[in-house]
């Protein structure tokens, strides 16, 4: 069983890749399994509490999550400069950096097998309150839930999974999930006495393109998937 949530994006979407460097930031076509959790927890704790925030970690630390692409995507590739503050010089240096404008909706679901109706209720409340994925001003518009017994096809598949199409034109997106061990006092910034480890944590997602197209500063994708 699955709940699915859709999003209307309203701006430019801005994910770092996971293997990018700071000053060589390419961007993913959508968030990540551990951007949607944490946006889940933030929420239940700027809603309610602290400890409504620990709740919902244990409830979708495990979870599968799940993305359903528009059916069109632009990458805006740009240079411009960031602060670096190391050694606290706070001198400005060169970085590449990528915007992404979806035409359409993102959907995104949530596995929820076994999960009480209450807990159900509650993502549904938290997920309404999501205004955001990925790099602050990535804004999304929630449109609507639906819950489903198994997901349709246009929902990406990871690598690795059975009747998985590879295409010529098929490129990976490389994201984070939570390590199946992580605590909440790991994910929590206040916390200086554990840290996240990034063992077991990668989800690489197939995304299936029909056309693609460059120029400069841009890349086109037409989707497949959905």
């Amino acid at each position: 069983m699955w709940l699915g949530v859709e999003y209307l994006p309203t701006s430019l979407f801005s994910f770092k890749n996971i293997n990018a460097t700071n000053t060589a930031a390419t961007s993913l076509l959508l968030p990540t399994p551990f951007g949607v959790k944490m946006g889940l927890v933030s929420r239940a704790i700027q809603e309610y509490d602290l400890e409504k925030g620990r709740e919902v970690f244990e409830v979708i630390k495990e979870r599968e999550i799940r993305f359903k692409l528009p059916q069109e995507a632009v990458v805006n590739k740009t240079f411009g400069r960031i602060n670096d503050l190391r050694n606290k010089t706070g001198r400005s240096k060169p970085a590449y950096r990528e915007y992404v404008h979806l035409e359409g909706s993102l959907k995104v679901a949530i596995d929820i097998d076994n999960l009480e109706d209450e807990k159900v209720e509650l993502l549904k409340k938290l997920f309404i309150r999501i205004n955001y994925f990925g790099k602050k001003g990535s804004f999304m518009q929630f449109r609507s839930f639906k819950e489903m017994e198994v997901l349709d096809d246009g929902y990406l598949k990871l690598m690795g999974e059975e009747n998985i199409q590879l295409g010529s034109n098929s490129i990976v997106q490389f994201t984070e999930d939570i390590p199946p061990e992580a605590t909440f006092e790991a994910i929590n910034i206040y916390n200086s006495d554990e840290k996240l480890t990034r063992k077991d944590n990668e989800r690489i997602f197939l995304v299936n393109l029909e056309k693609v197209l460059s120029g400069e500063g841009y890349q086109y994708y037409q989707i497949c998937n959905n």
